[in-house]
Order: structure tokens, then C-alpha cells, then sequence
């Protein structure tokens, strides 16, 4: 999910007639059914179609810009590709895998919930998808971009970690600025984190790995080092492709940067 105190900032106005009727009828069904690794939402035969198409094109582009953990981490939970997966399903298996649940919201979680859900091992998710006029990216954090982004790389131990780290340094955060903070370093490396494997630069931020547009674009974006201080003062927009991103040497060193960080702030 990306930032949701800035998703409300854009959350009206881009959403045509049928779009928002349809994310109030599921809003409606999570308040009415709602739970963790519940299942209240039917989709439809178009919802399963634009579900289906969006993952034969990220099926095409991930061998080749997707680092290798995540490819990993997407043959041990694998999505269904030709309808929209059941959140009971996918969240009794990831919990199998790493002990993560999958808590469905009824509309974009306050920032420090939705990252300190993450200390006790839930992961909070829309259940709507994005609109069908612009597939290829979407602002507002839609179920392609949680679960064949988050949800995914949620399956591998180390990233999992990661997550709670998260969850618990929100939790822990007294002062504004220190959220604020965390925020910012998980956009750079949760949504939009860059590693280089074989010489070759490859995305495991939730954010790329679950936009086609975002993907093809990635060769034409500005890409700077691996800093967590830099991370903090960038600037981004969350409403277009990303302007900049950073780049480590290693997932490992990627994790260690973010661990000291976590246990600092």
C-alpha cells in the first residue's frame, strides 16, 4: 500500500462514476465481513479479465527487471493468473510461509496503522482494482499493487523481517518527524527499492514490481546510490512514475542500511 496519508490527498476526483461505485460496494462488503484472511468480495468477469491481463504482462517483464529474491519468492506463492486471487487463500498460505496475515481494509488505512500492523505480522489490503482506463499504473494502492507486489515479497523470510522492523519502529515512534522519516525510507526501498545483481540494475519495491508502466520506464529514471539520509530529504509523487530511485549494491547491504536505521529511529 503506498502512503495512505497522502493517497487521501488524491483519493476523489480520478475515479470515474462506475470506479467509485465499485469501491464503495467493497468498502461496504469488508465493514459487513471483514476479518483477517476473510474473503468478502465477488468479482465480477471484467474484474477477473483486468486482473488476468495486468499479470500476463508483469509475467512477461519480471525475468527480466525483477530481482532474484523476488522471483523466488513468487514461485513459493504463487497468484493465480487468470482471475483475481481469494484473500483466505493466498493469506492462509503466506501465513504458512512467514506467518503474515492479510487484514482486508475498508478504505486507506492511517499511516501509523498500516505500517504498525506490521509488528503483529498483518498486512492490511485493499480489495479494489485499479481503474480499467489507466491499467498500466495506478496512484491509489489497488490489490495488484498489494499483492503481487507486497504480498509476494512478504513470502521471503528477510523482507518479512523487514516489514515488522517497520511495524515496530512506527510503533515506537514518539514525534512526527521520526514517522515521517520511516515513511520516506520505505517508499525508497519497500515501494520503490532498486538492487544490482550481475552488473545489471533489478527492482524489488512493490511499487515498480506491480506497474508495467512503471517497469517499462525504468531504464529512463534518474538512479542514485543507496542512502537513507538522501531517502529522507527526496522528494516524491506518488500520482505519476517516479522521478528517482535508489540503487544497492546488494539486498544485503540494503537490509543492513535499513535494520540500523529502524533501530535508531
Amino acid at each position: 500500500m503506498r502512503h495512505a496519508n497522502e493517497h487521501q490527498v488524491e483519493a476523489g476526483g480520478l475515479l470515474d462514476e462506475a470506479c467509485a461505485r465499485r469501491r464503495k460496494e467493497i468498502a461496504e462488503a469488508i465493514r459487513r465481513r471483514g476479518g483477517l484472511n476473510s474473503h468478502p468480495v465477488t468479482y465480477s468477469a471484467e474484474e477477473d479479465l483486468l486482473w488476468g491481463t495486468m499479470m500476463a504482462k508483469l509475467d512477461a517483464l519480471h525475468p527480466d527487471v525483477a530481482s532474484s529474491r523476488y522471483l523466488r519468492a513468487k514461485e513459493r506463492l504463487p497468484l493465480p493468473v487468470t482471475h483475481a486471487p481469494r484473500i483466505d487463500d493466498l493469506g492462509r498460505r503466506l501465513g504458512d510461509l512467514t506467518g503474515f496475515r492479510l487484514l482486508p481494509v475498508d478504505g486507506l488505512a492511517p499511516v501509523r496503522d498500516f505500517y504498525g500492523r506490521f509488528a503483529d505480522d498483518a498486512f492490511s489490503t485493499t480489495m479494489y482494482l485499479r481503474c480499467p482506463g489507466r491499467p498500466h499504473y495506478s496512484p491509489e494502492p489497488d490489490m495488484l499493487h498489494e499483492l503481487v507486489g507486497h504480498v509476494v515479497m512478504l513470502a521471503d523470510p528477510l523482507f518479512a523481517d523487514l516489514y515488522r522492523l517497520f511495524g515496530k519502529a512506527a510503533n515506537n515512534a514518539t514525534r512526527e518527524q521520526d514517522l515521517q522519516a520511516i515513511s520516506q525510507v520505505f517508499w525508497f526501498t519497500m515501494e520503490t527499492g532498486l538492487v544490482r545483481e550481475e552488473g545489471r540494475v533489478k527492482a524489488y519495491g512493490a511499487a515498480l514490481l506491480s506497474s508495467s508502466g512503471e517497469l517499462s520506464k525504468l531504464g529512463t529514471c534518474r538512479v542514485e546510490k543507496f542512502s537513507v539520509q538522501e531517502m529522507i530529504e527526496s522528494h516524491y509523487d506518488i500520482s505519476d512514475y517516479q522521478g528517482k530511485l535508489f540503487i544497492a549494491s546488494s539486498v544485503d547491504e540494503m537490509a543492513e542500511e535499513v535494520r540500523s536505521f529502524l533501530t535508531r529511529v
